[in-house]
């Protein structure tokens, strides 16, 4: 409660502290403040919440459930970092009498340069050879603070969502009452910031929100792509592939090992 009073109280008089104070001071109010009540929730949760209080059964369904929650909050998590990539690479160079020719396989397909004399390259020497590249991509494209693309095709609060999601895949699968109740905070959360961060932003507060923009994207996950405002192809070919595999596969071994009910349930 005090995490979602602070930054409610805090951005909706936004503009009214900056005039005042300035926005160095704003921010630096605002990081103790954030600092201090999320501290106070790790600290409520890990020294008097975490596996205590009265319990409850957890059903079939809500394993399902806390599986599928924990998977999109992992695949959400996985397209915040950089572009993974296989950091060993295959080249091919082709060397002629006139200019080297180079390109790089991928998977099945070859990126190659341009040839403009196709006739000497192919009687040129080739070879091949393994290269060692950087495990991420930092030469990705980025999309703009307003550009919808990516993970706001899903929702225009994906930073928000994932952290939900993830907690919903907790809250799911705990059979303590006082973890179920921990973890429903950030999708209280969610739902009181994200609105209210919608709502500064259409007067123009910290940020825009056009009605174009507000027309093509969706406050909840997956609204704007099932109503057909947003394309599922373009969502599919922006996202890090090797990123969401990796996601997967956490998310599985994670649905592995928590996939038998603690000791205290099971001995009931």
């Amino acid at each position: 409660a005090g995490f979602i009073g602070e930054n409610l109280v805090l951005s909706h008089n936004r503009t009214e502290i900056i005039k005042a104070y300035g926005d160095d001071k704003y921010h630096l109010v605002y990081s103790a403040l954030s600092t201090l009540t999320t501290s106070s929730i790790a600290y409520g949760y890990f020294v008097h919440g975490r596996g205590t209080g009265p319990v409850i059964r957890v059903t079939g369904r809500a394993r399902v459930l806390a599986v599928i929650f924990q998977t999109l909050g992992c695949v959400g998590l996985s397209q915040f970092f950089p572009k993974a990539q296989i950091p060993v690479a295959v080249v091919q160079n082709t060397n002629d009498n006139s200019a080297p020719q180079n390109s790089v396989l991928r998977g099945s397909k070859i990126m190659s340069n341009k040839n403009n004399n196709s006739s000497a390259s192919a009687e040129g020497k080739r070879s091949w050879e393994f290269k060692a590249r950087c495990p991420f991509d930092f030469t990705a494209p980025k999309s703009g603070q307003d550009e919808i693309s990516g993970l706001k095709r899903v929702t225009r609060h994906p930073a928000f969502w994932t952290m939900s999601f993830l907690s919903l895949g907790v809250m799911f699968r705990t059979p303590y009452v006082t973890e179920v109740v921990a973890f429903a905070g950030p999708v209280v959360t969610t739902l009181l910031c994200g609105s209210h961060m919608d709502y500064r932003y259409r007067r123009g507060e910290g940020g825009t929100l056009t009605p174009a923009q507000e027309a093509k994207s969706s406050f909840f996950p997956f609204v704007a792509l099932v109503e057909g405002r947003q394309s599922w192809t373009a969502l599919l070919d922006e996202a890090k592939g090797l990123n969401a595999g990796i996601a997967l596969l956490v998310s599985g071994l994670i649905a592995i090992r928590t996939r038998r009910p603690p000791a205290v349930i099971a001995s009931q």
